[in-house]
């Protein structure tokens, strides 16, 4: 009887420690695969009222200053497919502002194309970032900024721990992709909100999110000069919805090893500790003793 609940306690001990796991990976199994980004199936026209949940700017025509007080347009969260057809001016830049939100993926797809009225020196070539709206106000700063000084220069003089602070950064720091003419990437969003949404100063319980289209020679060493010219752009954004893992999931995924660490050795420990004991009363005196005894007893 004894031997059986320790057989049960010790299996419900093995199974604590390993039902996470499994469950990790059954789930991680089951959620559907979301396709790579390789083309955007998007309808050659947006449907009615798409104008709601995007907008665009320039920063040419000066149409970029927000600050998160309120300055831009309210737009919806992005759940749907859309496209759109801007053209950039030579040292200029355009923006698409989108609210994305989790529980999707966002394919983008960018095709530039000369403008046969203004044709580029250098080619239809520009850059492609994307950004958030803090990153979005420094960048339009650095382009009213780009005759003052040589920003190239200024970056280069401000210390590489301060950098992040002060220079507008891509979206995760990877979203940048310089010197292209047609290119197509995907991001998907883990969680809503910006760094200044506790503090109670900005409305900035939604972040907005940029996708800029640069035709100017802007602060960054690997971005591409001015085109020379007039470049046609075609953006096509693929929504899909998605299945993402709750967050719970990644705490117990880091904290699965180290109380199994912790658990074993004392499971271990006890199961030593306890190894000879019984419960039952086995005392007896030895036959050894008993006889020697004896002997003594029958000599007197």
């Amino acid at each position: 009887m004894f031997d059986r609940r320790k057989a049960r306690v010790a299996i419900a001990l093995n199974a604590s420690l390993l039902m996470p796991m499994l469950a990790i990976l059954v789930a991680v199994i089951a959620v559907p695969t979301v396709s790579a980004a390789g083309s955007c199936d998007v309808p050659a026209s947006n449907p009615p009222g798409m104008t709601q949940y995007y907008e665009e700017h320039s920063l040419e025509d000066g149409d970029f200053w927000g600050w998160g007080f309120g300055g831009w347009n309210d737009i919806r969260p992005l759940r749907s497919d859309f496209s759109v057809d801007m053209t950039i001016s030579n040292d200029s830049a355009n923006a698409v502002r989108m609210e994305l939100i989790p529980g999707y993926q966002y394919t983008f797809c960018i095709i530039m194309s000369p403008d046969p009225s203004d044709n580029p020196e250098m080619g239809a070539i520009g850059d492609v970032y994307l950004m958030n709206d803090i990153n979005w106000d420094r960048y339009s700063m650095s382009y009213e900024n780009r005759e003052w000084e040589d920003l190239e220069g200024m970056v280069e003089s401000i210390p590489v721990e301060w950098r992040d602070t002060l220079v507008w950064l891509p979206y995760r720091d990877v979203h940048a992709y310089e010197g292209v003419s047609n290119h197509v990437f995907s991001v998907a969003i883990d969680s809503t909100g910006s760094a200044w949404s506790s503090v109670g100063w900005f409305d900035s319980s939604e972040t907005q999110y940029f996708l800029v289209i640069d035709g100017w020679d802007n602060e960054r060493f690997s971005d591409r000069g001015a085109a020379g010219g007039t470049i046609n752009v075609e953006v096509l954004i693929d929504v899909e919805e998605r299945t993402t893992l709750p967050n719970f999931i990644a705490y117990i995924l880091i904290s699965a090893l180290p109380i199994a660490c912790i658990i074993g050795p004392l499971v271990i420990h006890s199961r030593y500790m306890k190894m000879g004991l019984s419960d039952k009363d086995d005392s007896r005196e030895m036959p050894y003793l008993d006889n020697e005894s004896d002997q003594g007893s029958a000599d007197d």
